[in-house]
């Protein structure tokens, strides 16, 4: 998921992206080292570059997002930090791109939640307001 929030909006994996990424990836698995964490990346992005068209990459953010929200259903708080840190990738390079927003709340949505987001012009950061979907 965080992958594709990334690479998806504009078909590139900017520098800003990718430091938060990796920060997120920390934040969720401290006790990996820098040399697992390469392997994992290459791994993924060997798996997002076999998938092919933007089709079959919507395809697995969509499925990867059903699949968490199923597995985590009884930790409401962890999706929530789920989304944040979608926001916080997509966000990274001072940009919200219209599919981005569009992704993070169909994210939101299947974890139960309303997401409404807005990019906030003086400091460049996107603001989300998380409320139980209804």
């Amino acid at each position: 998921m965080y992958l594709g929030i990334a690479h998806l909006a504009d078909s590139q994996l900017d520098p800003e992206e990718q430091r938060t990424f990796l920060l997120k990836f920390k934040e969720w698995m401290p006790d990996v080292t820098l040399d697992q964490f390469s392997k994992i990346w290459d791994e993924v992005l060997a798996l997002n570059n076999s998938l092919g068209s933007r089709e079959n990459r919507y395809a697995i953010y969509l499925q990867s997002t059903v699949n968490i929200a199923q597995y985590m259903s009884d930790h409401r708080e962890r999706l929530k930090d789920i989304i944040r840190d979608l926001v916080d990738i997509a966000g990274a390079d001072g940009v919200l791109h219209d599919n981005e927003a569009t992704m993070i709340k169909a994210a939101a949505c299947a974890y139960g939640f309303s997401a409404d987001l807005r990019l906030n012009a003086r400091t460049g950061r996107i603001e989300l307001a998380l409320k139980p979907a209804h």
